[in-house]
């Protein structure tokens, strides 16, 4: 799981990314079309958030081995 704070909490944020992901396509193919669009984009946004955050932690991780 995640070795500290940020990390957990960029996880958490990947998660629930990818929870809503799923609901904003679900919620696309039935009547709710326009909020449907609002979830994927919303999660895609936290999905890039969360990678960005992801890729600067592991840098700091070496770091701290050397």
């Amino acid at each position: 799981m995640a070795a500290n704070r940020q990390q957990g909490s960029y996880l958490a944020g990947f998660i629930l990314a990818f929870t809503a992901l799923v609901a904003g396509l679900v919620a696309l193919t039935n009547q709710h079309a326009g909020i449907g669009v609002v979830v994927v984009l919303a999660a895609i946004a936290l999905f890039v958030y969360s990678l960005a955050g992801f890729y600067r932690i592991k840098r700091l991780e070496y770091i701290d081995e050397g």
